[in-house]
């Protein structure tokens, strides 16, 4: 009976189902960081980056994404803004050896470094223009982070506002507004 049992586990292990398997996996970690209160991966619209990004003063300016996914928002801000230097924390191995990838196949090693830590325990390295696509329930720590460590630059918050700051402009980018505050 042990043996029949294995014989039915190893033949059911074909490409299909261990994808399967993954994706599940992958699914229900998801859902364990939403119901924690933890910031998921959804990628922001590549459009809803040069909105954003439109109309700053980007040019040899250093940006850092908090939470940088896979890594858009450094490549368009590098690539299509002329950003000097981008980093990205990212806290997720996975995210980040995708990010690393991209960064990689764009050719932009050289000016694109991504940290593998989480933004909240990690100095913020100083940057002039900084963004995030967080949830609601991380941004009174990640204020009171910036407000902490930063000087002389701008935020960008995608979809949700810091709680106790005043953002000096509000965009609509796609189905949510993104705010910009000025840290001095």
């Amino acid at each position: 009976m042990v043996l029949n049992l294995k014989a039915i586990f190893l033949n059911s292990l074909n490409f299909q189902n261990i994808f399967l398997l993954i994706i599940l996996i992958f699914l229900l970690k998801i859902l364990i960081d939403l119901i924690r209160g933890k910031a998921i991966f959804i990628p922001l619209p590549k459009n809803t980056i040069r909105k954003a990004l439109k109309g700053l003063k980007t040019k040899n300016k250093v940006l850092l994404d908090l939470g940088s996914g896979d890594g858009r928002v450094l490549i368009i801000a590098v690539k299509e803004f002329k950003c000097k230097k981008a980093y990205g924390i990212e806290k997720s191995f996975l995210l980040y050896l995708i990010s690393k990838f991209f960064i990689k196949l764009n050719k932009l090693e050289k000016k694109i470094k991504i940290i593998r830590a989480d933004f909240l325990k990690t100095k913020i390295p100083k940057a002039d223009i900084i963004t995030m696509y967080l949830n609601w329930g991380m941004m009174k720590d990640i204020e009171k982070k910036i407000l902490k460590e930063c000087k002389n630059c701008i935020i960008i918050s995608f979809a949700h506002r810091l709680p106790n700051m005043k953002e000096y402009k509000r965009i609509k980018t796609g189905h949510f507004y993104t705010y910009f505050y000025k840290i001095t």
